[in-house]
């Protein structure tokens, strides 16, 4: 396990790097508040195979505060430094609100990507703009009232792992910037077409609920799955949220499928 520091947007960054050097690279990208080690079910299948990355956005883990606001450029700057890092093209895996992380730097960077396998993302389908948001609305006022950090650790129990690193005013900005991040990734889709790689979107079958609420899931997924030509838009049956955990095979499949077809 190779564990290199990058440097980007003023943050330095702590990178985990499993599996053969010179092997095609997988990136795995954590939503809010999540962990490197959520992804160690996936690594374990990948890495015979392939050079599968994690690391902690900046202000998150182990890496340092940014000065520089979350945005979707930002992240873009963080991949790319994490791409010279470890190679390119690499297939990129987005967790929750990473998701549009990843697609901003596949519709920026599209020479770059090998393929990509969102993992229920936040709905943010085609056309949604700037969408109203309570947590980020609430985030923003703690933000503004100077209590993020403690608000950020009191809502670690909350979280579903045990042993995660503490939560940061970071996380509590990000989910400030969430609205921004949908409208900023919902604008380059009219201006930056994906590139043409496969594009595998996963929701979380047990987190569906009611059939209202399910069909609006799924509706989103899917047209965000059709936003590629190659789109592929599968449920991964009685999973939650943190699909990578519960099914690991749902999402490592997609991503060997990636690395094949190219």
């Amino acid at each position: 396990m190779l564990c290199p520091v990058v440097t980007v947007v003023g943050s330095d960054l702590h990178l985990v790097a499993d599996g053969p050097a010179g092997a095609p690279p997988v990136v795995l990208l954590s939503g809010l508040a999540g962990a490197i080690a959520d992804w160690d079910p996936v690594t374990r299948l990948l890495a015979t195979s392939a050079r599968v990355v994690r690391f902690d956005r900046p202000g998150t883990g182990t890496s340092t505060p940014s000065p520089e606001p979350s945005s979707a450029r930002r992240e873009v700057a963080v991949l790319d430094a994490v791409l010279d890092a470890v190679g390119a093209p690499a297939v990129l895996v987005g967790h929750s609100l990473a998701g549009l992380h990843a697609e901003a730097f596949a519709r920026l960077r599209p020479g770059r990507v090998r393929g990509a396998v969102l993992v229920d993302p936040s709905l943010a389908p085609p056309g949604i703009g700037r969408p109203a948001d309570a947590g980020a609305a609430l985030a923003k006022a703690l933000l503004h009232l100077g209590v993020a950090g403690p608000a950020a650790r009191a809502a670690r129990p909350l979280l579903r792992l045990a042993g995660r690193p503490p939560a940061r005013v970071a996380v509590v900005e990000e989910l400030a910037g969430y609205p921004e991040l949908v409208a900023e990734v919902d604008a380059l889709r009219g201006a930056h077409p994906l590139p043409d790689v496969p594009w595998w979107v996963l929701t979380a079958g047990g987190t569906l609920g009611r059939p209202g609420s399910a069909s609006r899931v799924l509706a989103a997924h899917g047209s965000m799955a059709s936003l590629s030509p190659g789109g592929v838009h599968r449920v991964v049956p009685e999973a939650g949220h943190l699909v990578q955990l519960d099914d690991p095979r749902a999402v490592a499949g997609p991503v060997l499928r990636c690395l094949h077809s190219a």
